[in-house]
């Protein structure tokens, strides 16, 4: 019997750990830019929560990096970006796609953004092109293109999140499509 009682201890202790722990991992890389001082997350996320729930297309090595990128340029606009578990005012999904055509790769993006609702109220879209044509593709999706691609994401997701008419059960703003370089 008593260590059915220590049993439970144990584990509603672990979970206890775990949480603080998780915490703990969330407050230190919201608050701290990438050389360990404070960063722009430091002070609070603004504007409605978004969780990105899935990114298709792009093969581990840029995924890995795309994921950096949307990561730091959300702390830099103080967006409030939960996990894909947690509860989220908005829903993103992304899609990335490689195309070779007249001596030019071209790397096309496109964000859905969905509310509670599972609406799409938003579409966030882009290319990036290199005059170059190698075999693979995606190792034209260099560091600065990523780089861009976020950047330009994070800009226009920022905006839609402080317009006044995003706040959940409102109706939704016009579609934004962008062309990159």
């Amino acid at each position: 019997m008593l260590w059915r009682f220590r049993l439970r201890a144990w584990r509603a202790a672990n979970r206890v750990l775990r949480l603080l722990m998780a915490g703990a991992c969330v407050v230190t890389l919201a608050g701290c830019g990438p050389d360990g001082a404070p960063g722009p997350m430091a002070g609070l996320p603004r504007g409605a929560t978004v969780a990105f729930v899935s990114i298709d297309g792009p093969p581990p090595v840029q995924f890995a990096k795309l994921v950096h990128d949307l990561n730091t340029e959300a702390q830099t606009r103080q967006l409030a970006v939960t996990s894909r578990d947690s509860p989220a005012a908005y829903r993103v999904r992304g899609y990335l796609a490689a195309q070779v055509a007249k001596g030019a790769t071209t790397i096309s993006w496109v964000w859905d953004v969905f509310d509670q609702d599972q609406r799409r109220v938003l579409r966030i879209s882009g290319a990036e092109t290199e005059k170059d044509r190698r075999g693979d593709a995606w190792s034209l999706a260099d560091d600065a293109m990523l780089e861009r691609i976020a950047h330009t994401s994070m800009d226009q997701l920022a905006a839609f999140l402080a317009a006044p008419s995003t706040a959940p059960g409102e109706p939704p703003p016009a579609q934004v499509a962008l062309l990159g370089r």
